[in-house]
């Protein structure tokens, strides 16, 4: 729900929400249309007199907007006792929504508020390939912001904080499969690990420190701390991780900042395993 919205319980009765935040009101049809469209997801049987109950609205009107949606193709009558069915149309109104979206609606407010806590920029990322992908970033919100933007940044999987924190994490065979990816490409921050020994060494670590941090060769002004989300043992949908100046964060801080990271990525997962 909007913030700045007030609830209402009988979507048929009552009058059209105004928001504090825009001058015009909801249009009641449509609420109730979405309204309709969410409970017949939820019944087993769509039937007028369930949906009438459920949301509150006229049999009459329920009437008119469920046929209104059969002549569009995301219902079908089956008879008056049947009820309605839904038709795999309804799977068009979610096409454009992704895990990568369901990942960036719940970490997003995260990332935002741990930068308003600690102040120093944190960011998700996630698998493209063979590197890890910045989606989003605080760094706005950050005065410490050590560059302008790495929104879209791609990062190294063998040296980076995100690419460690989800190689250690993933799946022994994707990770595999990962590392040959690595070595087939000509990237310069690869360069960094100078022997598979210290790469697995790194791997090691990571998975019993339970973060992953940046190799101390890849920068030597900054740090990054990264945490996995993942949704099951082995299958990590992305990594949360901040970035701060290695001379001006204090010890204190930065184990703070991991506390909240594992915590937050815990409870993140849970929420993402749910919605998927």
């Amino acid at each position: 729900m909007p913030d700045g919205t007030v609830q209402t319980r009988d979507i048929g009765s009552e009058p059209a929400r105004i928001s504090e935040q825009r001058s015009y009101a909801d249009v009641n049809l449509v609420r109730r249309t979405l309204a309709i469209l969410e409970c017949a997801n939820r019944l087993k049987l769509i039937t007028v007199g369930a949906i009438s109950e459920d949301c509150g609205i006229p049999p009459s009107s329920v009437v008119r907007i469920l046929e209104t949606l059969c002549a569009e193709g995301y219902l079908t009558r089956i008879s008056r006792r049947g009820g309605y069915s839904l038709t795999s149309k309804v799977k068009s109104l979610s096409a454009g929504f992704h895990s990568k979206s369901l990942i960036m609606e719940v970490l997003q407010p995260v990332v935002d508020g741990l930068t308003r806590e600690y102040l120093w920029p944190f960011a998700v990322a996630t698998l493209d390939t063979d590197a890890m992908v910045v989606q989003y970033s605080s760094i706005p919100l950050s005065p410490f912001a050590h560059v302008r933007s790495t929104l879209h940044k791609r990062g190294s999987l063998i040296s980076r904080a995100h690419g460690l924190a989800y190689m250690a994490f993933c799946d022994r065979r994707e990770r595999n499969l990962l590392m040959k990816l690595a070595l087939e490409r000509d990237f310069a921050e690869d360069r960094i690990v100078t022997s598979n020994y210290q790469w697995r060494k790194a791997l090691r670590q990571t998975r019993k420190a339970g973060y992953a941090t940046r190799l101390s060769n890849a920068d030597p002004f900054t740090n990054s701390l990264a945490v996995p989300i993942a949704i099951a043992p082995g299958t990590v949908v992305a990594t949360i991780g901040v970035t701060y100046f290695r001379k001006v964060a204090k010890p204190s801080q930065i184990a703070r900042m991991l506390v909240s990271l594992k915590s937050e990525a815990a409870v993140a997962a849970e929420t993402i395993r749910q919605r998927m």
